[in-house]
């Protein structure tokens, strides 16, 4: 399972995401931080799924 982690940047005001320790990126709110790493968490999962398939 991975884990995330949201946290606002007050001095430049947007959300810095964070998966599994890393920063991956910044979004201007809370709810497209939640949904980016939603979608990012997804890619990973089906990137793996073809790899054991293959």
């Amino acid at each position: 399972m991975y884990r995330t982690r949201i946290v606002y940047d007050r001095e430049i005001q947007e959300f810095a995401m964070y998966l599994d320790g890393e920063l991956v990126g910044f979004a201007r709110t809370g709810q497209e931080a939640e949904d980016t790493l939603n979608q990012l968490i997804g890619e990973l999962m089906n990137s793996q799924d073809l790899q054991e398939a293959a």
